[in-house]
């Protein structure tokens, strides 16, 4: 277990962006699917989804991300010292995501950048990474989570094309003496491995065989409800709180039912739970950044003091990170065409 708390970071800002195309569930499948259909959208508290379109790739979502972060920070691209990318759905399996953006934003030679693969617990994780790394490179970093997690079903999965959608964030970490502490708690267990992957991939790819998308839901929700409530306390020890501290709780929209489930199990009152599901489904390593910038609603309302955020999934990796975004700007989320 690594359980982390880093000073002098302040997050400045997130933004994002989603593809303008929409998916609505009631269109997937034909007429004798529809029940099941409804079933699922109902269980994993989805409606629609943004998915992109033929020829877009995460990138594409990540650069209008990046753009509009930049700008609303006032961020000229010549200051910024880092830029990580978080995404298990690369454009390419080499050179990383980052190197596409480095080249399309116009960052510096001096600017180092690289990719992690992680996918839903890609935030939590890239916040630990880059406020970690910050001092010891410059003074502004980025940090980019974004998945296409669309482009991986197949054609008759109708239950995880209910729940998956795509998007991007950018976040923005700038050095500050004076900024709240950051604290992380992040373990891992590769038993999990097998149950969200994407076989016949990569390198290992069978020739001929056809990659499919698996997730085992039951295990997925064994992972939440058994690990992530002994996270959460180990996170509560560290920072010396209550979980009734706790101002806002952000989990990985992994779906509706699981998350349910899991601020039962975390006794947690459900105006302190953020879920932004309906119209964005699961959108795996974007998930948690996406939701605090669509629900500027809940966000506002809420003591961002002590904002906790979890994420949980592929892996089975899991992280938690409790942080002040009192401070912190969010964007509503950029359609790009």
């Amino acid at each position: 277990m690594a359980l982390t708390t880093i000073t002098g970071v302040a997050i400045r800002a997130i933004a994002s962006a989603i593809p303008e195309s929409v998916r609505v569930n009631s269109d997937i499948g034909g007429a004798d699917d529809q029940s099941y259909v409804e079933k699922m959208s109902v269980m994993m508290g989805v409606s629609q989804r943004h998915i992109v379109r033929e020829g877009q790739v995460g990138s594409d979502l990540a650069v209008a991300a990046a753009k509009s972060l930049l700008d609303n920070l006032h961020w000229d691209v010549s200051t910024i010292d880092l830029l990580v990318v978080a995404t298990q759905t690369p454009d390419r399996l080499f050179p990383g995501t980052s190197f596409l953006l480095h080249r399309q934003l116009g960052l510096a030679q001096t600017c180092p950048v690289f990719d992690i693969n992680l996918g839903c617990s890609a935030f939590t994780h890239g916040l630990w990474t880059v406020a970690s790394l910050l001092s010891g490179v410059g003074k502004r970093a980025v940090l980019i989570n974004v998945d296409t997690m669309s482009r991986t079903l197949g054609d008759d999965d109708f239950g995880n094309q209910v729940l998956f959608g795509d998007g991007a964030t950018a976040t923005g970490l700038e050095l500050d003496d004076a900024a709240s502490p950051i604290t992380a708690v992040l373990t891992s267990d590769g038993k999990g491995s097998e149950s969200v992957c994407y076989p016949n991939s990569g390198m290992s790819a069978s020739a001929g065989a056809v990659p499919r998308f698996i997730i085992n839901g039951p295990a997925v929700l064994g992972l939440a409800l058994r690990s992530v409530p002994r996270l959460v306390a180990q996170l509560l020890e560290a920072a010396d709180i209550t979980i009734d501290e706790v101002g806002l709780f952000v989990p990985h929209q992994a779906n509706v039912f699981i998350l349910d489930k899991l601020s039962e199990r975390l006794g947690l009152a459900p105006e302190k739970v953020l879920i932004a599901m309906e119209s964005l489904g699961n959108t795996s390593s974007s998930s948690i950044p996406l939701s605090l910038c669509a629900r500027p609603d809940v966000v506002a309302a809420a003591d961002r003091r002590r904002v906790m955020m979890v994420g949980f999934g592929t892996g089975f990796s899991l992280s938690a990170v409790l942080a002040d975004l009192s401070a912190t700007s969010f964007s509503v989320p950029v359609l790009v065409p």
